[in-house]
């Protein structure tokens, strides 16, 4: 006919582009079983089915005629009781309802067309996605070449951390995850299952990106399910105002992460019993790694305190876990039950092989209650001791029994003030993804909440043995960071024939000359009394071992030995280099060795220390009295083992601007030579906790790097190193930083004080010494070393009434 051979051309005409025009059919509602649903019942749930058929209506409109054309509602129709008649027949996948529909609507029987894109959606199925969908595209004559059917989750809704901020890091936010995979009609693939794993990795994950999250979600798809092809899109919805979200999304394919290592997925399996979190370029396996590092905070409120923490470090050691360093030691107030008594505390780094961290905490508890018999009547009660793993190297760890890192620490400045003396200013928080020490600022600069902890404020103490369970009576506690407390005063008590400021006054004098000596200083204001056998004035020789001996001893025993009660108890600091003269002293009653060789004259001091436990001050020098006077050149640091920071706990953002170059490599120099001698203590069993600092003003220093030394005292508590250990194939890393450190300075009647003010005989040097001392004090100095005691007492009390308010 003529319509007939008018249809024939147009279809000559449009061959090459046949089919280009579609008959769309939108969510077509209909109820099917798809397996089991969200309560795993195999109950009809709704579904729409959507339908895009390709063909040719070129003559249907031409002509303005159904015939010419597909009748959507006979199509829809055909569907629909296809539907209804197999209501209750288990399809078992969205993909069984698509292929169904297919053949149907390719049928030319049933008035069918030639090719068909059917999807098959669910919003009821899947109780966390808003649906899932499954699309296909067919032809009569089979499926299309080169073109995959799809499954798309979409308006997953998933609780995870995400991002970089502080407030993204301690609180989970939602995502809205999209994802479509490309698979083989024959492909296997169940969306409960793949949206299960998809939700328990996201969940179980602490990324700082939306981009890393969105890419290692994509890996995770193809590596599980072999599959080719995946799109990834994360929303997250409540990240800026005004807009309904922000994310990202990204096509990927297997050769996305050909250079990746694998997803392991036992980490994040619900059931398991512990899982690190599995954030992008971690290495979630421990024990790869040969070496281990921890931070574990202690504290102690019963019993002996000291004796405590150092038995649980005595037990981790035998345990083959290597006390690396330990932070300065605290006081702080109990906190969360606060009617019980003030707790010591403090931070030890330990590296151990072979440990999981679920070990470690096994161990610590072993410690805790096997070894120091610790009985824990309530959470956050009395205790002898408490061992808390506060990080494991940098991962994230998270089981009923273990957290890491420590959930609390970000709250207690008692673990987070004394973790940051450990840890490099640029050392970042796992979760929070904000360095500590911006954490620790941001802790101090807040005010304490009273109905936790009565004041978050700290109290430094250096532990003097002999009062270990008199901790009342040790004056040696120091406030480091708001400096509330008063400056000491050590005097001076030098039993040489030949000292700079004395002429030898109280050399081979009586026992009654020494008790009134002793007591007048004590009289006057001085808390500890300072004992030397060794004249350290420039130029001078040392005596014999045996010499020395003999001038100390006797006086430490008739003031320990005193009927006076003041004399029996009150400190007593030995100035010497030599390992014997200490121990014998400590033996007597000594409580404190005043090393005026930072060690360097005699390496066996550090192991009497250690094994006594008493407090150590370090006093920098270089050379010896003889030769110290022309050892002053101070170069800046040329040692690329060795970095060097300036840190204040108060503002990580601290930094030194316009520094003279001669001040700095001054103050770098001393500290860093202090550093080093302290790491080698350390090494040999010393703790920080026992360690003040002395920048020693006049050894090896003219007169106005003296100067400078006062001037910029408070510095010397700032300095920070890093330093790098080659040992075989292998580098160490030790940090070591000044902060929590007490300081001592001793100015008195030194000769630069003579020079400035003309005064060549030591005695008086009087005012010279007190405006020395006033300096000092307001450079945070914690305790001071003087000769005239009762002028240097009024004088501290002023320049505290002054800096401190306190009077």
């Amino acid at each position: 006919t003529h319509g007939q051979d008018l249809y024939c051309q147009s279809f000559k005409l449009r061959s090459i582009s046949m089919f280009k025009d579609t008959i769309l059919i939108n969510n077509l509602s209909a109820t099917a079983i798809i397996g089991n649903d969200a309560w795993n019942q195999p109950t009809p749930q709704p579904i729409q089915i959507s339908v895009k058929l390709n063909t040719d209506f070129h003559q249907a409109s031409v002509s303005d005629n159904l015939k010419y054309s597909l009748n959507y509602a006979v199509l829809s129709r055909n569907v629909l009781e296809y539907m209804k008649d197999n209501e209750y027949k288990n399809f078992k996948s969205l993909g069984n309802i698509a292929e169904n529909v297919s053949r149907i609507l390719l049928d030319p029987k049933k008035g069918g067309g030639h090719q068909v894109e059917v999807i098959v959606r669910s919003s009821k199925s899947e109780i966390r996605a808003d649906n899932v969908e499954y699309k296909l595209n067919r032809t009569r004559d089979g499926r299309i070449d080169s073109i995959f059917d799809e499954l798309n989750v979409n308006g997953l809704k998933l609780l995870t951390i995400i991002g970089v901020f502080t407030f993204e890091r301690l609180q989970k936010q939602y995502l809205d995850i999209d994802f479509s995979i490309k698979i083989f009609p024959e492909s296997n693939v169940s969306i409960h299952k793949l949206i299960e794993d998809v939700s328990q990795y996201v969940e179980s994950s602490s990324f700082k990106t939306v981009e890393a999250l969105v890419m290692k979600t994509g890996q995770l798809i193809t590596q599980k399910n072999n599959i080719e092809r995946v799109f990834v899109k994360a929303i997250k919805p409540n990240a800026i105002a005004f807009t309904d979200g922000v994310g990202v999304s990204s096509d990927m394919d297997k050769d996305s992460f050909k250079d990746m290592e694998p997803i392991t997925t036992e980490h994040f399996v619900v059931d398991s019993t512990k899982f690190n979190s599995p954030t992008l370029g971690e290495d979630s396996a421990f024990t790869r790694k040969k070496n281990h590092i921890a931070y574990i905070a202690f504290g102690s409120n019963q019993g002996n305190q000291i004796k405590n923490i150092n038995e649980a470090l005595y037990h981790l050691e035998k345990a083959k876990i290597n006390v690396v360093s330990t932070s300065s030691l605290y006081i702080s107030k109990p906190m969360y039950h606060k009617d019980q008594a003030d707790f010591f505390n403090g931070v030890v780094k330990v590296s151990f092989k072979d440990l999981s961290p679920l070990d470690l905490f096994k161990k610590c508890k072993e410690i805790e209650y096997v070894y120091i018999n610790r009985v824990k009547k309530f959470t956050n009660g009395p205790r002898l001791i408490d061992l808390d793993i506060l990080l494991y190297d940098d991962i994230i760890y998270n089981t009923n029994d273990l957290i890491i890192p420590h959930k609390s620490m970000l709250e207690r400045s008692f673990v987070l003030q004394p973790l940051c003396e450990l840890l490099r200013f640029d050392i970042l928080h796992p979760v929070t993804a904000e360095s500590f020490h911006h954490h620790l600022a941001q802790l101090l600069a807040s005010k304490s909440n009273e109905t936790l902890q009565e004041s978050s404020d700290l109290l430094q103490i250096v532990p003097v043995p002999r009062l270990e369970l008199d901790h009342d009576k040790n004056p040696l506690k120091f406030d480091q960071l708001k400096y509330s407390r008063p400056a000491l005063i050590m005097g001076i008590l030098n039993v040489t024939p030949d000292s700079f400021s004395d002429a030898g006054a109280n050399y081979n004098a009586s026992a009654k000359e020494i008790e009134t000596t002793a007591l007048r200083l004590l009289d006057e204001g001085a808390t500890i009394l300072d004992i030397g056998g060794v004249s350290t004035r420039p130029g001078s020789i040392a005596p014999s071992e045996e010499e020395e001996l003999r001038r100390v001893l006797p006086v430490v025993k008739i003031i320990r030995e005193s009927e006076n009660v003041r004399l029996s108890t009150c400190l007593i600091s030995i100035d010497t280099f030599r390992a014997k003269v200490a121990e014998q002293c400590l033996n007597l009653g000594a409580d404190i060795i005043n090393d005026n060789s930072m060690g360097l004259h005699d390496p066996e001091i550090f192991d009497i220390v250690a094994k006594y436990g008493c407090p150590y001050v370090m006093n920098h020098t270089r050379g010896t009295p003889d030769t110290m006077s022309k050892l002053n050149n101070y170069e800046p640091n040329t040692n690329k083992d060795i970095t060097e920071y300036m840190v204040d706990p108060l503002n990580p953002s601290f930094n030194v601007k316009n520094w003279d170059p001669q001040v700095a490599n001054l103050i770098n120099g001393i500290s860093r030579e202090l550093g080093l001698q302290m790491l080698k203590g350390f090494k040999r069993g010393i703790r920080k906790w026992q360690v003040i600092l002395d920048p020693g003003i006049g050894f090896a220093k003219h007169l106005p790097q003296s100067l400078i030394v006062i001037k910029h005292a408070s510095h010397f508590k700032k300095y920070s190193m890093m330093v790098n250990e080659h040992c075989d194939d292998d580098v160490e890393h030790f940090y070591l930083s000044f902060n929590g450190l007490a300081s001592l300075l001793a100015p008195s009647r030194k000769n630069f004080l003579g020079r400035i003010c003309d005064e060549p005989v030591p005695r008086d040097r009087v005012m010279s010494t007190g405006a020395a001392i006033m300096a000092c004090v307001q450079q945070n100095a914690d305790i001071v070393r003087v000769h005239d005691v009762k002028e240097m007492k009024k004088v501290v009390k002023v320049i505290d009434a002054i800096y401190k308010y306190i009077y």
